[in-house]
């Protein structure tokens, strides 16, 4: 089982002050990964967003074993050409360390707010699999050339290519069937949002399903478990509840109802061996008190070797 950290560029924390020292105590603390997510405006509306991509190619240049992956780009922000090119330029810089967490994005407003056309759900998932497409292309092939409904290439060659070989992790991002669908047609791995063990367990026997049909090895997949940016640690159960109670109040639903990562060492021992049960093999999620290192460094010294 790996662990990583996701650093959200519109949350409250959200400065490169405290996203180099989060990743850099990351890496010290052992974790695997630090992902950034993709927004330019939060959730509820704050506009406030530091660029994933920028951030992510700073981080490089600081740390030096910690992989480094995107949680996840929205795929109608980009076109696939440039985005390959800079997946490739990471990769590079990085030594090998890209993650590309990529998903059709969800989020209306910041579309409608900075110019992006806003489609609909069939379209946007359309747009996703010709770019995974392109990317999977230029990365590995040379003098390429496509004519998609939405994009068309000609005779398109990408250098440098990436480091690792045949080429970085395709993640996709999201939770529906459709998604699904497109991670068992193009991507390497999946990474849900806040799902629970059950809807892990069932997403991961329909994509590998779906993997064979395609005449792909379903053992290749990666999985994650998305935890977002509520991951919630303390020693014990009234500290937990204390700590807990704005983020459950938040959520609009009981703790027990939550597919968080919130309790005790032990309780979130006994959740992740659920996930790891339901085929997750990396649990990656932002922890709610961020930008204070406490959550994480528990985590990483009571939970995190349970797993090693």
């Amino acid at each position: 089982m790996k662990f990583g950290i996701v650093l959200h560029v519109t949350a409250a924390y959200a400065s490169w002050d405290n996203f180099l020292l989060l990743a850099k105590e990351a890496e010290h603390l052992g974790y695997d990964s630090v992902w950034v997510s993709d927004h330019f405006i939060s959730p509820s509306g704050r506009p406030h967003g530091l660029d994933a991509w920028t951030v992510l190619s700073a981080l490089a240049s600081i740390t030096h074993k910690i992989r480094l992956g995107t949680y996840v780009l929205c795929n109608q922000f980009r076109h696939p050409s440039l985005l390959a090119r800079m997946g490739a330029t990471l990769d590079n810089i990085s030594a090998g360390r890209l993650e590309l967490g990529i998903g059709a994005g969800y989020f209306k407003d910041e579309h409608v707010a900075f110019g992006f056309s806003w489609n609909k759900h069939p379209i946007r998932i359309e747009r996703l699999r010709e770019t995974l497409q392109i990317i999977r292309k230029l990365w590995r092939e040379n003098c390429i050339s496509f004519d998609g409904k939405y994009f068309q290439l000609k005779n398109a060659t990408l250098e440098p290519k990436p480091i690792q070989r045949p080429h970085p992790s395709l993640w996709i991002g999201g939770n529906s069937e459709t998604i699904q669908r497109v991670v068992a047609e193009l991507g390497d791995g999946w990474i849900p949002v806040l799902p629970t063990p059950k809807q892990l367990a069932t997403g991961v026997i329909e994509i590998e399903k779906k993997m064979r049909t395609h005449g792909r090895d379903s053992r290749k997949l990666r999985v994650a478990y998305g935890g977002s940016g509520c991951a919630l640690i303390a020693k014990d159960e009234d500290a937990v509840k204390e700590l807990a109670e704005p983020l459950i109040r938040s959520m609009g639903k009981p703790m027990e109802e939550l597919a968080c990562l919130i309790g005790t060492p032990e309780q979130c021992i006994e959740k992740i061996e659920q996930y790891q049960e339901a085929g997750a093999q990396e649990i990656v999620a932002g922890f709610y008190d961020f930008p204070s290192p406490l959550g994480m460094r528990l985590f990483a010294k009571s939970v995190i070797p349970h797993f090693r």
